[in-house]
């Protein structure tokens, strides 16, 4: 007969760390993070219509101006 001096080892469980990234997440975008993405969209949305105008059109806004791509207007 062998006698064994193992045990079990535990799973390694989350830490601190990723409970608090967790809950963080769940949060949501911080206001920061939200106020540089508007800022990053009214960017493109400036620019697009500045190269649209350029071009001599007009920038589509509906989706019903946007289903019109590719239909021969």
């Amino acid at each position: 007969m062998q006698l064994s001096m193992t045990r079990a080892v535990p799973r390694p469980s989350a830490g601190i760390i990723d409970d608090i990234e967790r809950e963080d997440n769940k949060k949501g975008y911080e206001p920061d993070d939200l106020t540089a993405f508007h800022q990053l969209v009214r960017h493109l949305v400036v620019d697009g219509d500045r190269r649209a105008a350029d071009a001599g059109r007009r920038a589509r806004r509906t989706l019903a101006e946007m289903a019109l791509v590719g239909q021969g207007r």
